[in-house]
């Protein structure tokens, strides 16, 4: 999507001028001075995937790249030996790291037992990676992507990582488009961006609230950063990880430190079900991203009163019902085969419930949404922990494969 929009987040479009071999040439220089990681999060099934193993197959060929730490979660002792022979092409940069091992669970727990470090899922995967890799102290910049992209190449890592290894921004955060024969990405275009759009009508004006509506995709798993920035941030356990790590970017960063990077024309990776309920799937998504909208909103001093919050859901069924039309007329010019235009508002209908169920949580619980301790906290309150995490993984087979 070439323009030159910009707002309030730098933002880096691709253009046909562009050279990956440029590119490259000076992540690699920059790798000399600031070595590179990547941290994928990852279930067996996600591994194991077609998508996966092209993964392996280009990050083996990247010489800049320094250590790949793969975060196993919810894995027997069998997948985590399986996973160790997929994991061979990468070398000695491969680094596989397997959650479920008695010794890492250990040291979870007793961190667990000071600070609270909330329920198992992505957040804590992408913690635990983030642990080990700073308890190793072997690369400054992390990079950290999904398992199951469908349409990964060279050029997408590259372009994440430039922003941060050569140009120095503080943060990237990757965005690009989502389409097959039908336009994907139902919680960003359906509930994301009107959601937004509603709080920004119905609330005072709120900077952080304008730098949340300018970022492209905002909901996309991949982002760069230093290592010792990401030593400061809070993790969400749950569904609000993305909208959780960009709040603790506006909270720590100065917004011209932060850009936003076009990765790929087109993104492709496995696709959830909405779900049936508020505790499942998309579903469950939508309302632990506005769970977390709404703990960050309250932690800048707004308050969200009951009315408040019943204006927000009509305002916001107003805007997403808005944008069916727009995306059905969107879909018809670029020639996309299926839009089923009472499915999108049927999807958005349940999106609204889901912001029920975020509004009594955000209510019930006594911080918001469950964060994890940054690890410079944790580092502080039990000195030696990140040493130990490191010290458990690699008792339980991380390293080379």
């Amino acid at each position: 999507m070439p323009d030159y929009q910009q707002n309030i987040v730098p933002t880096f479009t691709r253009l046909e001028t562009e050279d990956l071999k440029v590119l490259e040439t000076a992540i690699l220089r920059a790798s000399r001075r600031s070595p590179v990681g990547v941290i994928i999060p990852a279930i067996f099934n996600d591994l194991s995937s077609p998508a996966m193993l092209r993964i392996i197959e280009e990050l083996a060929t990247m010489s800049f790249v320094k250590r790949v730490y793969v975060s196993l979660d919810r894995a027997s002792v069998h997948e985590f030996q399986q996973a160790r022979q997929i994991m061979k092409p990468l070398g000695q940069s491969g680094v596989l790291l397997w959650n479920d091992a008695p010794d890492v669970q250990n040291v979870v727990s007793r961190i667990n037992e000071v600070l609270p470090v909330g329920p198992r899922g992505k957040g804590q995967a992408v913690w635990t990676a983030l642990g080990y890799a700073l308890g190793k102290a072997e690369v400054s910049v992390l990079a950290f992507h999904d398992a199951d992209i469908l349409t990964y190449d060279r050029g997408f890592l590259l372009r994440l990582l430039y922003p941060v290894a050569h140009l120095r921004y503080q943060f990237c955060k990757g965005f690009y488009a989502r389409y097959s024969d039908r336009l994907h990405g139902r919680v960003t275009r359906l509930f994301y961006f009107p959601l937004v759009k509603a709080l920004r009508d119905v609330l005072p004006k709120n900077d952080f609230l304008d730098y949340m509506a300018d970022f492209r995709y905002p909901l996309s798993g991949e982002f760069a950063t230093f290592a010792s920035t990401a030593n400061e941030l809070l993790f969400p356990s749950d569904w609000g990880i993305e909208v959780g790590i960009l709040a603790e970017l506006h909270r720590i960063a100065r917004p011209h430190r932060i850009c936003q990077a076009e990765l790929t024309a087109r993104y492709d990776h496995k696709h959830q079900n909405v779900g049936g309920s508020a505790d499942e799937g998309l579903l469950k998504m939508a309302s632990d991203i506005a769970r977390t909208f709404f703990s960050q909103l309250s932690a800048g001093g707004c308050i969200l009163s009951h009315d408040t919050l019943r204006a927000i859901k009509h305002t916001y069924l107003s805007h997403a019902r808005g944008y069916v039309r727009t995306y059905e007329a969107f879909a018809e010019m670029n020639n996309l085969q299926h839009f089923d235009h009472h499915q999108e508002l049927a999807t958005i209908e349940l999106f609204a419930s889901g912001l029920d169920k975020a509004f009594v949580e955000f209510n019930d619980l006594l911080f918001g949404s469950p964060l994890i301790p940054d690890w410079r906290r944790i580092e502080v309150a039990i000195e030696g922990t990140l040493a130990e995490l490191a010290q458990a993984f690699d008792h339980a087979g991380a390293g080379v494969p």
